[in-house]
Formats: C-alpha cells, structure tokens, sequence
C-alpha cells in the first residue's frame, strides 16, 4: 500500500495556516501520530488538558496545539483549531488505498439502461441494475449491488458489499461503508390472532441528501409510502438501525448501536450517544443531545439534553442517581428506627 512521501515542516504550517513557534522548520515529517506514541520525524497534536502529562514526554518530532505549550517535542505548531489542524495534516499524509482494478471491471454487471458518469471506478462482482444512475467520480467497490432505479449523485464512494436497493437515492459526496444494507423492507405487518401476521408492503424508498457518511452495518428502511430521509452533512457511525418513514435532519451525528424506530422526525444539529434507543413517532427537535444509552419514549425540546431510560432531563437523571445511591444508608437508618419502636404499639 503506497505511503506518502515525507513533508518539510514549513510546507506543513503554510498547509495549516499556522506559525512554528520553535526547532528546525525544514524539519522532515514522515508521517502523524498520537502524542504518546509519536517519533521524531512525526507530528502529534495537543487538544485536551487530559493529555497534558504527555507533554513533557513525547517522542514527537513537532506537536500542532491551538496556544503555546512547553513540551519535549523540538516543534511547536500554533494553529487556531487543533483538532482540525490534525484533521487537516492527516489528508496530507494520507495513503493511497485505491483499487488497483480497471476503471469497470470485466466481472461487474450492468444493465444497459443504468446510465454511468464520467470518471466511475466499479469494482468486481458489482451488480448495477436497470434504471440505476451513477453520478461522475463515483468508486463502487467489490460486491456491492445497485437495486433498480438508484440514483448517485457526484463523487460518491461505496465500499464493498454493500446493498443499495430498489429506488434508493443518493446526493452527492456520500460515503456508505462496507456492509451496509439501505432500502431493505421496513418492519411493517397487521398483526393476527392465529399468528399468521400480514406484511405491510413497503412502497416508499430511501433518500439520502449530500456530504452524508454512514458507517459499516447500517440498515436503512424504505418507506412504507413516501421516503426515509436523511439529510445533508449529517454522520451515522457503525451497526445503526433507521426504520421506515424516519426523517433525520441536517448535520446530526448518531453513535454506534443507536436504533430509531419508524415514523420519528430528527431535526437538525441533533446529537445522539452509543445505544440509544429511540421509540416511533416521536420527535427530536433542533439542536437536542440524547445521552448515551438512553431510551427515548416522548418528545425533545429543541436544545434539551436528555439521558437515562426513560429520557429525561439529564439534571434530573442526575439528581435521582444520587438519590439511588443514598437509598442503602436511608433503609439502615429506617431498619434501626424501627428497631427502637420494637417496644411501642399502636391504636
């Protein structure tokens, strides 16, 4: 797998818009690291006082911090976001993990009504089926299957064996990590006394809007009629459920493990932790934060954080934890109460 090639330390800082503050600034960078583990040709960056023991310790070659810092490191590079100075030196010494295939491989299948962009990578074993629109720039790994009518938009990235499935459309931008299935059936029947319970067809599909990520293990349920929604900017991490006629906003992040049950409405910004499980037809409005772990049963207020099971008020989850946690002191002290009116008896 190809690297990069090593970077003067100068050439770094006018990439980051930033300023050396110390050491060498033809220094050679080979490559980026954490601040624990990092070398002396590499950079690391300081975000957190959490780390701050580090600072002293560090092997690193340069460190990229958002203020001054007395560190071990030779360098110091001042940026005004360190995060996103470290966000912006891994592009630049990001390897190359291109295919090494032909732009259409010889074993991929594809209808001769799907229409291709310029530019398109499709990998082995790809099926893209009749109707499919493939936008320009697009790369679609090995095994991965385009249903009838998908649409892509512009520079997408699918990686491999991942199922988009009939009439799924997807804006530009998007990046669909290898596993995840969209599209498939959502979990809709009439229930029967005897059993024999009747599926509900589901007629609808999946829209996905721009500069969406979602991560590997993702399933996505088409609509019952209608469309399940997510909107631009927005970021699901790994094994994520969004069931049918869920519409989430823009520019949310979902953690890993997080279930949303059908027909419930996500605003914008929405932020939610690892296993949180959300109830149907309900809804999260702009800018709330769901704890992880939480269980959601009834509506958020915009800006509301909430945590616990049943969500509530996170000041609230708090204040009954600690009162949880004093119930064991309150029962002795009510067990020895009652010891002392062993003796007493009432009319």
């Amino acid at each position: 797998m190809g690297m990069t090639d090593p970077l003067i330390l100068k050439d770094i800082a006018r990439h980051l818009n930033g300023k050396i503050l110390s050491g060498d600034t033809n220094m050679l960078i080979t490559g980026v690291s954490s601040i624990q583990n990092a070398g002396p040709t590499e950079i690391c960056y300081y975000g957190s006082t959490k780390y701050a023991g580090y600072l002293h310790s560090t092997g690193a070659g340069a460190v990229i911090a958002s203020s001054p810092v007395e560190t071990s490191a030779e360098s110091v590079l001042l940026v005004d976001d360190a995060y996103d100075g470290f966000r912006r030196v891994l592009h630049l010494f990001k390897p190359d993990r291109s295919s090494g295939f032909p732009e259409i491989h010889p074993s991929a299948v594809i209808h001769s009504t799907a229409e291709l962009g310029k530019n398109v990578l499709i990998g082995p074993s790809v099926v893209v089926d009749r109707d499919c629109v493939v936008g320009d720039n697009c790369i679609i790994d090995p095994g991965t299957v385009l249903g009838p009518g998908t649409i892509l938009g512009n520079d997408c990235h699918i990686h491999s064996n991942v199922s988009l499935l009939a009439a799924t459309s997807l804006g530009s931008n998007v990046i669909v990590h290898s596993g995840t299935v969209i599209g498939s059936d959502g979990f809709g029947f009439v229930p029967d006394a005897g059993g024999e319970h009747r599926k509900i067809p589901q007629n609808g599909n999946v829209a996905i809007g721009n500069h969406v990520e979602i991560g590997a293990n993702c399933t996505i349920d088409r609509a019952v009629t209608g469309s399940t929604k997510i909107g631009d900017h927005t970021k699901l991490d790994n094994l994520i459920q969004v069931a049918h006629n869920v519409c989430i906003g823009r520019g949310c992040f979902i953690a890993a493990q997080t279930g949303i049950a059908g027909s419930t409405a996500v605003g914008n910004g929405v932020v939610f932790g690892g296993q949180v499980g959300v109830g149907g037809h309900i809804v999260i409005n702009d800018g709330a934060v769901i704890a992880a772990k939480s269980g959601v049963t009834k509506d958020v207020k915009s800006g509301d954080t909430v945590s616990g099971n049943p969500a509530r008020s996170h000041m609230e989850t708090l204040r009954l934890g600690a009162a949880v946690s004093r119930l064991p002191k309150i029962i002795e002290l009510v067990k020895k109460l009652n010891a002392g009116n062993t003796g007493e008896t009432g009319d």
